[in-house]
């Protein structure tokens, strides 16, 4: 890669305070029930139809997160959440989502990562420093690749999908490395290694609608590097403190960096400025915590290590929703995509309707407005 370019970026101020937003989830609507013990991440499909969860039981599960499960339709009848529900109500009495499948095989160490290629074919997960390739239908473990010299955090698919899978797969890694694999051969060495961060490596997504061009890393070393891969052009912002999580826009321009600092900053990628910075309603410093963006660009979503999903305003900045649930860190939120995409491959985001959040105490959550019963299936 071409040498770096650094740029600083000027902060803004931040708000706090809550907002009713109406429309935003207020209410535990659903539980995933079926990890044993912790949760550590929690992704949803490319067409916001399923999400997947990875546990530290060695499991990734997939979900249908706005259907009950019918096997508990009783005890669904008489949980006191659900659809119908308040926000007052415990998350423990919300009924059950749909449960679709498990994927334990290839997994000798607990669930790090998960994550699926666009056409939601191929699974991506990671066994501490092994990342695992199946086929997301039949189950079948395809492949195992091994190169990483420490826990592998975070896993995403590049390039097209289908029925030959994604193009690229990507891993990042506590050694402070990203490594690309060619996801079509059968070639057990990366195609590429990543190692311009200091530090663990501790978010990775791809940006834009035309396969792996551009990737952005994100690293406890306090910086975010964006690699144009066509151009072998690198740059780098920073932010100054540890990033233990990251998130884009739904038009790539803008990246949500959780810090480990209690904040989560806004970057203006072009510009390398930051547009907000938002703090007050979550706690962080201890773990490594996870942010997304919501489905209309409207809030970001933040874990919280006190159990809380927070919710802020993306422009004011100010908290537009606490929800409780959780008795321990929520270390992974998951905003749902709109069903359907946009031309070129893009995802439509122009409605947010469910977020799920995932946690130390073993709980996965489906948060929604329970006024809102036409997103609900029963």
């Amino acid at each position: 890669m071409a040498s770096e370019e650094g740029r600083g970026g000027a902060s803004s101020s931040n708000g706090r305070g809550d907002d009713g937003g109406m429309g935003l989830p207020s209410a535990p609507v659903a539980r995933l029930v079926g990890h044993d013990g912790p949760i550590q991440m929690v992704r949803f499909t490319a067409d916001g139809k399923f999400c997947l969860t990875a546990g530290h039981d060695r499991t990734v599960r997939l979900w249908n997160p706005t259907r009950l499960d019918p096997a508990h339709a009783d005890d669904n009848a008489g949980a006191g959440g659900g659809a119908g529900g308040g926000a007052s109500n415990p998350v423990d009495s919300a009924p059950r989502a749909l449960p679709i499948q498990s994927y334990p095989d290839g997994h000798t160490h607990p669930v790090s990562a998960v994550g699926v290629d666009a056409s939601s074919a191929t699974l991506l997960s990671a066994s501490d420093r092994t990342l695992v390739i199946t086929d997301l239908i039949t189950r079948r473990a395809l492949r195992r690749l091994h190169g990483h010299a420490g826990r592998i955090n975070s896993v995403c698919c590049g390039g097209g999908g289908g029925e030959g899978g994604a193009d690229v797969l990507f891993s990042a890694s506590y050694d402070g490395t990203v490594r690309a694999w060619d996801g079509r051969s059968r070639s057990r060495d990366p195609i590429q290694v990543l190692s311009d961060a200091k530090d663990s490596v501790t978010a990775f997504s791809v940006a834009g609608s035309g396969g792996a061009a551009e990737v952005v890393a994100a690293s406890v070393d306090g910086s975010v590097r964006t690699y144009d891969l066509r151009m072998g052009r690198l740059t780098k912002d920073d932010l100054g403190d540890p990033v233990t999580g990251a998130a884009l826009t739904g038009d790539d321009r803008c990246l949500a960096a959780s810090c480990l600092d209690g904040t989560v900053r806004l970057l203006e990628r072009d510009t390398g400025d930051i547009l907000q910075t938002y703090s007050g309603g979550h706690k962080a410093g201890n773990y490594m915590l996870d942010c997304d963006v919501a489905a209309d660009d409207a809030c970001v979503t933040s874990g919280s290590e006190d159990g809380l999903v927070v919710l802020y305003d993306l422009v004011g900045g100010k908290v537009k929703r606490r929800l409780e649930g959780h008795d321990r860190a929520v270390c992974s939120v998951a905003a749902r995509p709109r069903q359907g995409r946009e031309g070129g491959g893009r995802r439509d985001h122009s409605f947010v309707d469910v977020i799920v959040s995932a946690g130390y105490d073993g709980r996965a959550v489906v948060w929604g407005n329970p006024s809102d019963t036409s997103l609900w299936e029963k």
